[in-house]
C-alpha cells in the first residue's frame, strides 16, 4: 500500500482526518445548539416585550450604538495547521444589525458548553488518557525519536494524552523539527500541548542540539543585572523561538528563589531576593503569554534550600508552610495574574506539611496551598514522575493515583506510562476516583486549550442584542 512521507497509508489518513473532523463537528455543533437557545429566548423575550409595551407618551431621541471593538485573533504560527471551532455568520445578516457584546461570563459559559459536548462524546480511556504530558518515546516505548509516524500516530490513536514533551534527543535540525512538530498536530487536530522545557542559556535544547545559534539570556544572568525588562525580553524570546518552530507550551520559568548558594536550582534562578525573583517571573510569564504561548511556572514550592538532585536521592526541605506563605507565595501570586497558564508542583517532601510525602502527591500543597489559598485555576502539573527518588519509593500506578487525589490536573512524564494510565483507570474502577474527579481537570485543561478557538465575534453576531 502507498505510503506517505510519515510511512502512513492512504486509509491511515482518511481515519485521522475523519477524526478531526468529527470532533469540529461535534464542537460546532453544540455551539449551535447553544446559540439557538440563546437566539429563541432573545425572540420570546422580544415578542412578550411587544405585547406588554406601553403607548408611547412623547417621541424619544435614538442614540446610534457605538461600535463594537472586535478583539485581535491569536498569532498562528505559519507551520501550524490552523483549526478553528468558529460559527459562521448568515451573509444576509444587515451590516448595519446591532451586535451583542459578550461579556466574560457569557464567553465562559460558551466554553464551558463547548468542553461539555466534547467530554460526552469522550470514554473514560480516552478522558484519563488526557491527564498525561509524555515523551514520545515514553508513549511509545521507542528511543530519540525523530520523525513522527505510524507508531505515533498509532500511539496518540490509542492513548490521546494531554501533552507531549519534546526535548533534545527529537532535535536534529530545523527542518526535521519542524516537519515532527507538523506531523503531531496533523495526528492530534491541534488538540495536544507541545512542550519544550526552556528558560535560556546555553543549556537550551535548541542551542545543545544545533538548531540555533542564538543564546536567549539565562536566567541568573538576569537577575544579576537586576533590569526586569531583561526577564520579559527574555520571555519574548523565547516565546517566539517557540512560535518559529510551532510549539505552544514552554516548560518555564523557574520561580525558585536561591536560598542557598549550594541549591539545586539555584544556578539557573533569578536570584536569592524574593522580591526581585517574584517581578521578573512576572516578566517572563508576560513576554511568553505575550507570544500566544503556555508557560508552565515551576517549580511550587522551590528547591531553593535542596541541595541534592532528585535523580539521586528524595529531595527534602524543613520549610515551614508560614515560610513559604511569606516567600514563594507572592511569586506565585504574581505569576497568576500575569497569566500562567501551568503550575508545576515539586517532589520535594516537605517534613512540616507532608511529612514524607513529595508535595505534588500531597493535597495539602496542591489543593489546600496552590488551589485553595493561591485560588489557582489554572492547570497543576506534576514535577517529573520519572526520577530516581520516586520510583524508588513508588509504584508508577500509585504515584499516578495519589497526584490525582491530591488534585493535580496532568502527570508529567511518568517512569512508566501504561502502568500509570492503567493504574488511574483501576482507580476510577475500584471507586478510589470518581469519573467526575478526572472531568474537573479535563475542563480546566480545556479552558486552556480552546479559548483560542472560538470565534466569539461570530457567536455575538448570532445573539439578538439586549440578551
Amino acid at each position: 500500500m502507498k505510503k506517505d512521507q510519515y510511512n502512513l497509508s492512504k486509509e491511515e489518513l482518511r481515519r485521522l482526518r475523519r477524526k478531526k473532523e468529527q470532533r469540529t463537528a461535534a464542537g460546532i455543533l453544540l455551539l449551535l445548539l447553544l446559540l439557538a437557545v440563546l437566539v429563541l429566548g432573545g425572540i420570546g423575550f422580544g415578542v412578550y416585550s411587544f405585547l406588554h409595551r406601553e403607548p408611547a407618551k412623547e417621541p424619544e431621541v435614538t442614540v446610534e450604538p457605538e461600535p463594537v471593538t472586535e478583539e485581535p485573533e491569536p498569532m498562528v504560527s505559519e507551520n501550524e495547521p490552523e483549526e478553528e471551532v468558529t460559527v459562521s455568520v448568515s451573509e444576509n445578516q444587515p451590516e448595519d444589525e446591532e451586535v451583542t457584546e459578550l461579556t466574560d461570563e457569557m464567553k465562559a459559559a460558551i466554553l464551558d458548553e463547548t468542553i461539555a459536548g466534547y467530554l460526552a462524546n469522550m470514554t473514560l480511556e480516552q478522558k484519563v488518557a488526557g491527564l498525561f504530558f509524555v515523551t514520545p518515546e515514553g508513549l511509545t516505548g521507542s528511543n530519540d525519536m525523530t520523525i513522527a509516524g505510524s507508531a505515533l500516530s498509532a500511539a496518540l490513536s490509542d492513548y490521546p494524552v494531554g501533552g507531549l514533551l519534546l526535548t533534545q534527543s527529537n532535535m536534529e535540525s530545523p527542518e526535521q523539527f519542524k516537519e515532527m512538530i507538523f506531523s503531531i498536530k496533523s495526528f492530534t487536530g491541534n488538540e495536544v500541548f507541545i512542550g519544550v522545557e526552556e528558560t535560556g542559556g546555553e543549556d537550551s535544547p535548541f542551542v545543545a542540539s544545533g538548531l540555533s545559534e542564538a543564546v536567549i539570556t539565562d536566567q541568573k544572568t538576569i537577575g544579576e543585572s537586576g533590569e526586569n525588562a531583561g526577564a520579559y525580553t527574555a520571555g519574548i524570546a523565547i516565546g517566539n523561538r517557540m512560535n518559529e518552530y510551532g510549539v505552544n507550551t514552554v516548560i518555564g520559568p523557574l520561580a525558585d528563589v536561591a536560598f542557598s548558594e549550594s541549591g539545586y536550582t539555584s544556578a539557573r534562578s533569578f536570584g536569592d531576593d524574593p522580591g526581585m525573583v517574584k517581578d521578573m517571573v512576572r516578566n517572563a510569564v508576560r513576554g511568553i503569554e505575550d507570544q500566544n504561548i503556555h508557560a508552565c511556572v515551576k517549580f511550587f514550592p522551590g528547591y531553593g534550600d535542596v541541595e541534592k538532585s532528585p535523580e539521586s536521592a528524595r529531595p527534602v526541605s524543613n520549610r515551614t508552610k508560614e515560610d513559604i506563605a511569606e516567600k514563594d507565595y507572592p511569586i506565585y501570586d504574581d505569576a497568576i495574574r500575569g497569566g500562567a497558564d501551568f503550575i508545576m508542583v515539586s517532589q520535594i517532601a516537605y517534613k512540616p506539611i507532608t511529612d514524607d510525602v513529595p508535595a505534588c502527591l500531597s493535597s495539602e500543597v496542591v489543593t489546600d496551598m496552590l488551589r485553595g489559598e493561591l485560588e489557582y485555576e489554572g492547570i497543576i502539573i506534576t514535577d517529573y514522575l520519572d526520577t530516581h527518588s520516586l520510583i524508588m519509593h513508588y509504584k508508577h500506578a500509585d504515584a499516578a493515583v495519589m497526584a490525582v487525589q491530591a488534585g493535580a490536573d496532568m502527570l508529567f512524564c511518568p517512569g512508566d506510562f501504561k502502568k500509570a494510565y492503567n493504574g488511574i483507570l483501576s482507580a476510577v474502577e475500584k471507586g478510589e476516583i470518581t469519573e467526575e474527579r478526572i472531568d474537573e481537570s479535563l475542563y480546566r485543561i480545556y479552558r486552556v486549550k480552546y479559548r483560542d478557538l472560538i470565534d466569539y465575534d461570530a457567536v455575538a453576531g448570532l445573539i439578538p442584542a439586549g440578551n
